[in-house]
């Protein structure tokens, strides 16, 4: 019985029967008295059938569970389970003999815990930003606009659990012309070229700042062959699916959410997560800087004597970058990230031939 509901059972049913050869064993050492009946259980028969014929009164646990809402988390409490005791009913069962065996019996219940609690969930809850980013881009580039957008989107609203680590790559996905993206700018040896998926090294890049002012763990990040102008260099991460990879790790003990926002011309990824009193901000120091070249390529398209700037030419550059953690009551630890060195960019000159005679 169960809040006065009954489920008829046999004895028989789970797998309890007269032990024949402990009575017999009984009345061989005590000749002439009465011997009282002796119960035996099949423990795993018992166990299964009264699972299955006690259904009903079974509830499993349910665990605690959340939504996002206005970058708010709302927790749904986790409810606890209820099972048969089925241990502590054999072993009341088994007290009687066979003939004192109550016909009713009031099923001893247990609660069954939710492996996910709501107080565990709510200590994981994200409550501020934690780190923010912001880059600019041109606008008038519209295919690495649009590039850059749908990194930016497929990032957003991701949620990373405590010691998850997260995959640019995994996340947003191969880029090519089936998936959406189109032809930008690219470096290529040094050279900028048009290439599927311009833009996306922008967004890698930004979301690696945004990281390190968040004080999350570092997994895998490798700067670009030459400095790009929208982060300084020593702070960039450039990715290529699917050789370069940007990771970053989870390493504090609450949620991590990530929104991203794409206005006109300008780049934004905060990291969400739990308040720790601590800051951080990037320190970089020049260590040298390497004079580019100037590449003549004649055109026979231009005419001749016309020169045409094909590519600016950049300085080359190395570069030291420390992260540096300050904590609550003013004490800061310097963490050394990375020694960078960026090749110069060629000057790449066109000049016109057409019309030139040979010699």
């Amino acid at each position: 019985m169960y809040n006065e509901k009954e489920i008829p059972i046999s004895l028989k049913d789970i797998g309890i029967e007269v032990d024949k050869q402990k009575i017999i064993e009984e009345t061989q050492r005590f000749p002439g008295l009465k011997v009282s009946s002796v119960l035996k259980v099949d423990p795993l028969t018992a166990s299964q059938v009264l699972e299955e014929k006690l259904q009903k009164f079974i509830r499993p646990a349910k665990d605690a569970s959340y939504k996002i809402e206005n970058d708010k988390i709302v927790i749904q409490p986790a409810e606890n389970g209820r099972t048969v005791a089925t241990d502590k009913l054999i072993n009341y069962i088994q007290k009687f003999t066979l003939s004192e065996v109550p016909t009713r019996i009031e099923l001893p219940m247990e609660e069954v815990p939710a492996t996910l609690a709501t107080e565990t969930l709510q200590s994981m809850a994200f409550d501020s930003v934690i780190g923010e980013f912001t880059t600019k881009f041109s606008v008038e580039e519209g295919n690495r606009s649009a590039n850059l957008t749908s990194a930016a989107m497929a990032l957003d609203a991701k949620v990373l659990l405590p010691g998850e680590i997260f995959s640019f790559n995994e996340t947003v996905g191969p880029r090519e012309p089936g998936t959406g993206y189109k032809e930008a700018y690219v470096i290529v040896n040094g050279e900028y070229v048009q290439g599927t998926g311009g833009g996306i090294c922008q967004v890698s890049s930004t979301l690696y700042n945004a990281v390190l002012l968040s004080n999350l763990e570092i997994v895998e990040r490798k700067p670009h062959a030459m400095v790009v102008g929208y982060v300084p260099p020593g702070q960039d991460a450039t990715v290529n699916y699917p050789n370069l990879d940007f990771k970053f790790k989870n390493n504090s003990t609450s949620l991590v959410y990530l929104r991203t926002e794409v206005k006109q011309g300008v780049l934004t990824i905060r990291i969400w997560g739990k308040k720790t009193g601590k800051s951080v901000r990037i320190e970089r120091q020049v260590e040298k800087e390497i004079n580019f070249k100037v590449e003549n390529r004649l055109d026979p398209k231009l005419p001749g004597g016309r020169i045409v700037q094909e590519q600016k030419g950049t300085k080359g550059i190395v570069v030291n970058t420390w992260q540096i953690i300050r904590d609550e009551n003013g004490n800061e630890n310097k963490q050394f990230l990375g020694r960078d060195w960026y090749a110069p960019t060629n000057r790449i000159l066109r000049i016109g031939t057409r019309g030139l005679s040979k010699t």
